[in-house]
């Protein structure tokens, strides 16, 4: 690494930037987890008590970490980046002595250790409503990271390419956010029609959630492998293309 203080610097920057508010970066998913996990668990629970061999309670609990995984890294880049433009601190960033590898890393470690926040904490509530086991403790914590991975980069691009605050919000109102629900965040995918059987098997977070499900409870409604290509796939690609926009300096140069 050329410039491992810098590099240091930024990523401390994004770290200590969400920490500083934790109140409106972390609590709100406490709280949205915990009504999630009593609404549903305890109400579509007592209705649907089981799916397959599984309470219904715990097919959905790793849903709902999956979930807040990916909108909260996605939030945390597509914000930061998005401010650092609006407020003109980009300019520093730019001739600062960073490769564009190295800036990119720093701004998606930020949404990496913010994701891991996330999901710890969320996992320990989650505790007080099941036995806390995990199938596959290795590919748990590699899931974790891929999709961090995905979703940090994703949240660097968006907010590159928004120039409002509204352009920053439709992805996440109009994309990210219907898609997690079309996942398979609250439901089997058995139990819906055939029709949006095939939407959610095209929704790569889908992918995501199932295999994350699987890594907790050891239970699978698609083929693993399909699903590691893609979220590889994605994550490889997604990196590397905010990597090049920086190095173009898509609306970051005038």
């Amino acid at each position: 690494m050329a410039n491992f203080i810098g590099f240091y610097t930024l990523t401390k920057r994004e770290i200590l930037r969400f920490l500083k508010v934790w109140t409106m970066t972390i609590l709100p998913t406490w709280i949205t987890t915990l009504l999630y996990l009593i609404i549903f668990g305890f109400t579509i629970g007592r209705v649907l008590p089981q799916i397959g061999n599984t309470s219904y309670l715990e097919f959905i609990i790793p849903g709902i970490l999956m979930m807040g995984l990916i909108t909260t890294t996605y939030a945390n880049n597509s914000t930061s980046i998005f401010m650092f433009k609006w407020l003109n601190y980009i300019e520093g960033i730019l001739i600062a002595p960073l490769s564009y590898i190295e800036t990119v890393t720093a701004f998606i470690l930020g949404g990496i250790v913010r994701g891991l926040i996330i999901v710890a904490s969320v996992y320990i509530i989650s505790l007080f409503f099941y036995s806390g086991s995990i199938f596959n403790p290795l590919l748990f914590v590699f899931l974790i990271l891929v999709v961090s991975l995905i979703f940090s980069s994703l949240g660097l691009i968006t907010g590159l390419w928004a120039e409002d605050w509204d352009q920053l919000n439709i992805w996440s109102t109009f994309i990210i956010t219907p898609l997690v629900f079309l996942g398979g965040v609250f439901h089997s995918i058995t139990l819906v029609p055939e029709s949006l059987q095939i939407i959610t098997r095209i929704n790569p977070i889908f992918y995501m959630i199932d295999a994350f499900r699987y890594s907790m409870i050891g239970v699978s409604e698609s083929n693993l492998f399909i699903g590691f290509f893609i979220i590889s796939i994605l994550a490889v690609s997604l990196f590397f293309f905010a990597v090049y926009l920086f190095r173009i300096g898509y609306k970051i140069r005038k």
